[in-house]
């Protein structure tokens, strides 16, 4: 087996098996980018301050899946998961010398199969960089000691700021009401592309299936 091929069967099956968690996670992930929003329009009219227990319940799901310290670190490893389908899919992505454009867009002729191919591909390409940094806050979030260590040098004080900043990336509630749409919607693309992904996967078994393969 060719690496090229190695890499795509674990790219193809890390997607399909971590699928219904990333999209639970990502619809929840974009929610909960306006919890601040639905407190207030909920709790205001009612005259006073609080957080709607459905709001608590996004939250407390998207962080720890419900289920504490354990349900943190379950989702710890799907951030790995998520990590390692980001990083098959830009090496399987990759044109080579030529070919940039056809894989950073999707062509207006495209049609069918070919159309949800060049989707998940111009999708990922475009969206690569925020779904990294998501899955590689949400390891942090999970196990920080891997990035924070015990100590408090220079050195670990500057990758605090860092990681502060990616923090803060991750929920996009610090940079105003544009980022926070963006946020929304860039949340539900980790969706299109499973989707897209199972598409892609369904029509390679029915070909198979067609040719006897």
């Amino acid at each position: 087996m060719s690496l090229r091929r190695a890499l795509f069967q674990v790219h193809l099956w890390t997607g399909l098996v971590t699928g219904v968690y990333i999209l639970v996670i990502c619809l929840s992930g974009s929610a909960i980018v306006f919890r601040r929003e639905m407190d207030h329009a909920i709790c205001q009219r009612n005259g006073f301050t609080c957080e709607p227990a459905f709001v608590t319940w996004l939250a407390r799901f998207h962080g720890e899946l419900l289920a504490g310290k354990a349900g943190l670190r379950w989702n710890g490893v799907g951030a790995v998961a998520v990590a390692l389908i980001c990083l098959t899919g830009a090496i399987l992505w990759w044109p080579g010398k030529s070919g940039w454009w056809r894989r950073m867009s999707v062509r207006t002729a495209a049609s069918g199969s070919r159309f949800v191919w060049e989707l998940h591909h111009t999708l990922g390409f475009w969206a690569f960089l925020i779904i990294f940094v998501w899955a590689l806050t949400g390891i942090y979030f999970a196990f920080p000691d891997v990035f924070m260590g015990d100590g408090e040098t220079k050195g670990s004080l500057f990758l605090q700021d860092v990681v502060a900043t990616l923090t803060r990336l991750h929920f996009g509630r610090a940079y105003g009401m544009l980022v926070k749409v963006l946020w929304t919607v860039l949340g539900l693309v980790p969706c299109t592309l499973f989707v897209t992904g199972v598409m892609m996967w369904l029509n390679r078994r029915s070909r198979r299936v067609s040719t006897g393969g």
